[in-house]
């Protein structure tokens, strides 16, 4: 795992410095007559390519890493723009895109929305506007705009909401309101006066502060209105990209926006929303969790200031993790008690690990868990149930010799256990196929720290069938592995775990025996695994 760390840190430090390697085969998809690529030692961001003739025909550059900022519906999309001899654009491709695939198609499908940036200069691209967005992609299309503006020295526009406030807007808060005027004392507020000129508070919005904070379909523009004493006396969603009615609900929430009003901008840009249990709106939650996490950074980029790490918690603990906790401590009487192996007991957790743990919170260990958390570190304050799941999957068997997790906290365990009992004989495995079998997991196990050092943790996941009890996410092969292993599991017991599971032969890895004598089978499996990091760290 330390390998893995230190082979991702590695990566991730060349592609900051350069971006994603570009290859002549990207090149050749848009320049077929370029044979050779060269690229300057001083800016290796920029590669030359170049003909059979060994003449210059175009200049490649990438939008990453400088425009990863710009998130579209989901994630951000890095853009191969080519540039002609007199150092204007000739084209511009999607190299790779971490947004929705829905999305990016709806981009690819209309090529006229990249035609628009040919013929522009550098200084054109820094300065973009009037870019015509692709309908159905509109969040898409703007981060790739703010991508190409980003790389090439310019910054993100205020695209996603450009209407500005209006006097129609602000009368709910203001009921004698007659005019709006720019505020001299803070330059992103507004002043609203009276027939008078008597100022009678402000108002701001969150966009574009807020623009990368993505609720259920994309951000949202919230109009927050303050009082002559500076504090918030009333919010308001004016526009966003989520559905109706579900866009509707916060504002209608009098509680939730009661969670802010009463605040000033400063204690606003303070405002910890785990401590104060700003856990959203039923119905709306993702949309909710969105326009306070961006009243919370508007307030900040405001304010000039951001919340200090010191008044971070050490752990984000939330009342979901309480009910999670119980549960683990439910398994460990049940596992180590005599009362708790009685049978109302066993099918009291086994019903709690399948709809509890599995199917409402998703606390399941996987590979593609253990392998992003090797990549990136263990995020201990955002997922302290998962990291205390895990110390105990791997410290209680090396303490008492008993495969802890597997036997009595795995969701797709106690599902398995249940199948068994649809068929009273189950097949019969001949030792020799049965040998062979349960080299399976071994072998995935192996093939999960390849994938780990070459790919994505995300290919990982398809591996296995626990993001399946996640079924808000789950995709088509994980839900058939899941259902695929839950039926032969009817007919051979616990088939997954014996057969299939690269999660279970890791665990077994520590499960230290009292009467282990000299190597053993898992010492072999250890080293090799081992090696196999060494040679892929050295050499890959």
């Amino acid at each position: 795992m330390g390998l893995i760390h230190k082979s991702h840190q590695e990566l991730l430090v060349r592609l900051q410095d350069k971006g994603q390697p570009i290859d002549l085969s990207d090149v050749q998809k848009v320049l077929p007559q370029a044979v050779a690529l060269n690229s300057e030692d001083d800016n290796p961001a920029e590669v030359h390519a170049y003909d059979e003739q060994e003449k210059r025909i175009g200049l490649i550059t990438q939008t990453s890493p400088q425009g990863d900022s710009a998130i579209g519906f989901s994630g951000s999309t890095n853009l191969m723009v080519i540039w002609d001899e007199e150092d204007q654009v000739s084209s511009v491709s999607i190299r790779t895109s971490g947004d929705t695939v829905d999305h990016v198609d709806a981009i690819l499908e209309k090529p006229d929305f990249f035609k628009q940036f040919e013929g522009k200069t550098r200084e054109d691209l820094a300065e973009l506007g009037n870019i015509e967005a692709v309908s159905g992609a509109t969040l898409t299309s703007m981060a790739i705009v703010d991508a190409i503006a980003l790389r090439f020295g310019g910054e993100k526009k205020v695209g996603r909401f450009p209407n500005p406030i209006q006097l129609e807007e602000v009368i709910k808060y203001f009921k004698t309101a007659a005019e709006l005027v720019l505020s001299t004392t803070h330059p992103s507020l507004v002043e609203v006066h009276d027939n008078n000129g008597t100022v009678l508070g402000k108002v701001g919005r969150t966009s574009p502060y807020s623009d990368q904070i993505i609720g259920y379909q994309g951000p949202v523009d919230t109009l927050l209105a303050f009082d002559q004493n500076s504090s918030l006396q009333g919010m308001r969603i004016r526009s966003s990209f989520e559905n109706q009615p579900y866009a509707d609900y916060p504002n209608d929430d009098a509680y939730f926006e009661s969670l802010f009003t009463g605040k000033t901008i400063s204690e606003l840009a303070d405002m910890n929303l785990t401590e104060e249990e700003v856990e959203g709106v039923s119905g709306a939650t993702m949309t909710s969790i969105a326009m306070a996490e961006g009243i919370v950074k508007t307030a900040g980029d405001w304010d000039r200031k951001s919340v200090k790490d010191s008044a971070k918690p050490l752990i984000y603990w939330k009342a979901r993790d309480y009910g999670s906790l119980g549960v683990i401590l439910f398994a460990g009487f049940v596992a180590f008690t005599r009362r708790g192996k009685t049978k109302f007991f066993r099918i009291t957790l086994q019903i709690l690990l399948v709809c509890y743990l599995g199917l409402v919170n998703g606390d399941i260990l996987s590979q593609a868990l253990f392998a992003g958390w090797a990549q990136n570190g263990i995020p201990w304050q955002r997922a302290p149930i998962l990291a205390l799941l895990s110390l105990a999957a791997l410290i209680i068997p090396m303490a008492t010799g008993k495969s802890f997790y597997c036997h009595q906290l795995c969701p797709h365990g106690a599902v398995q256990q249940w199948m068994r009992k649809l068929k009273k004989k189950p097949i019969h495995i001949p030792r020799a196929l049965d040998n062979i079998l349960k080299c399976v997991p071994v072998a995935l196990l192996f093939f999960v720290v390849f994938l780990a050092f070459s790919s994505s943790t995300h290919t990982v996941a398809i591996l296995e069938p626990f993001d399946a009890y996640v079924w808000e996410v789950a995709g088509a092969i994980t839900i058939a592995i899941a259902l695929i292993s839950l039926l032969v599991s009817a007919f051979v017991p616990m088939a997954y775990c014996r057969y299939g599971c690269p999660t279970g032969a890791m665990l077994k890895l520590f499960e230290f025996g009292k009467n282990d004598q000299g190597w053993t089978r898992r010492d072999y499996l250890s080293f090799g695994l081992l090696g196999l990091a060494l040679i892929l760290y050295l050499f890959f």
